[in-house]
């Protein structure tokens, strides 16, 4: 009797170690396509993308060791493609592309599979079990095959057209005195600023405090063209996302709401990314800073009939300062998440923004938060976004 309990017991032992190492397989396998699928997305080239596959399958144990993917070709263990959903089943296959005709841009490319396996011709090679004598062999050669695909996206844009948007960063030099007699002479003499019999300054018709600092800084300093506003800084950036969309495989959709005091949806989901240019570009600044207003107009792009049932949804939203009307901007983010399934990701602009609270509604609406300093950082988070497309595991 003994024995073959024993039996019974080596034979239970090997089948849970041989389910056990499927699953740790699966589990690496998924990992490292989800990995190589992300930074493909982000970095478009084959070797990145094979590099995180290979780093993140090694972070990931199958029996007691790390899984090891071979990068060449030739392995198979690593290969990129396009996913195509069978109009019977609803399910996604995947077409494999030649990795030469990747790295020559030849043919489009929205999936990257990961073959892991542990048989005789992969790098860990097969697995032991754990009493090889029951069974009549000493081993097995667990495989499995994962797929991630970079899918489509609804994307709303929410942007800041508050009275702050609309105003220079002027640097002026050190020491300067923009109201000193000298630099207020020369705007007398340029038609800026008038004096009355009295003394007093006053702006002549047709001038402001804005067209002042402009001659100061163009004319009196002599120090070339003037500051862009954070408005033309930011439609600089908006351009470049959409530069970049145009140029990714998946099919993304973009609406524009903007805010004030109040929000407004100013384009619907559209794929007609010249229309968006033009909607933006009608846009005028001022007011104050409602964050919360904006989003919930944002929102409405999502409920309208453009809006694609299977599109992933995302919303950017892009401040300059600090939420000072309306609704809570992290109470929207928590009814968004509630009713719909919607990544968020914010971006501030210039030091007075405030980064924490815009930190915290990035965190809710499970997104990544987004600083610039400048112009040019301002445009590469807009391009980053852009870029980071969302990554579904298909197989």
């Amino acid at each position: 009797m003994l024995p073959v309990l024993a039996i019974l017991a080596a034979f239970a032992i090997n089948s849970a170690h041989m389910q056990l190492t499927k699953t740790e397989l699966m589990i690496a396998s998924d990992a490292a396509a989800r990995s190589a699928g992300r930074t493909f997305s982000e970095e478009q080239t084959v070797e990145a993308a094979k590099q995180a596959a290979m780093i993140t399958a090694a972070l990931n144990n199958v029996n007691n060791e790390p899984l090891q993917l071979s990068t060449s070709d030739e392995g198979n263990e690593i290969e990129f493609g396009y996913s195509e959903q069978n109009g019977s089943s609803g399910r996604f296959l995947f077409n494999k592309i030649p990795t030469s005709q990747v790295n020559g841009n030849e043919l489009t490319v929205s999936s990257v599979r990961i073959n892991a396996k542990r048989d005789g011709s992969s790098q860990g090679g097969k697995v032991e079990l754990i009493f090889p004598s029951l069974m009549a062999r000493k081993d097995f050669s667990p495989t499995t095959s994962s797929v991630a695909m970079q899918v489509d996206r609804d994307i709303a844009l929410i942007l800041d057209r508050s009275g702050s948007m609309e105003w220079p960063d002027y640097d002026w030099p050190s020491g300067f005195n923009m109201w000193s007699r000298s630099a207020m002479d020369a705007a007398e003499d340029a038609n800026i600023i008038y004096y009355n019999r009295y003394g007093n300054a006053y702006y002549s018709s047709g001038q402001n405090e804005d067209t002042y600092k402009e001659f100061m800084w163009e004319e009196y300093l002599d120090l070339g063209p003037r500051p862009p506003t954070p408005w033309e800084n930011l439609v600089v950036a908006v351009n470049a996302f959409l530069d970049v969309l145009e140029d990714t495989p998946q099919n993304e959709q973009v609406s524009i709401a903007s805010y004030s005091n109040y929000g407004t949806l100013d384009i619907y989901l559209t794929h007609d990314y010249d229309d968006v240019r033009d909607t933006v570009a009608s846009l005028r600044t001022g007011g104050g800073t409602g964050i919360g207003r904006g989003m919930q107009s944002g929102e409405a792009a999502f409920e309208h009939a453009n809006a694609r049932p299977f599109a992933s949804k995302t919303m950017v939203v892009m401040t300059d300062g600090n939420h000072n009307t309306g609704i809570d901007p992290d109470d929207v983010a928590r009814s968004m998440m509630s009713n719909d399934n919607v990544n968020i990701q914010t971006v501030t602009f210039s030091d007075g923004a405030n980064q924490a609270d815009m930190q915290e509604v990035a965190r809710i609406g499970a997104g990544k938060h987004y600083h610039a300093s400048s112009g040019s950082e301002l445009v590469s988070a807009f391009q980053e976004i852009a870029n980071n497309l969302p990554t579904i595991l298909t197989k």
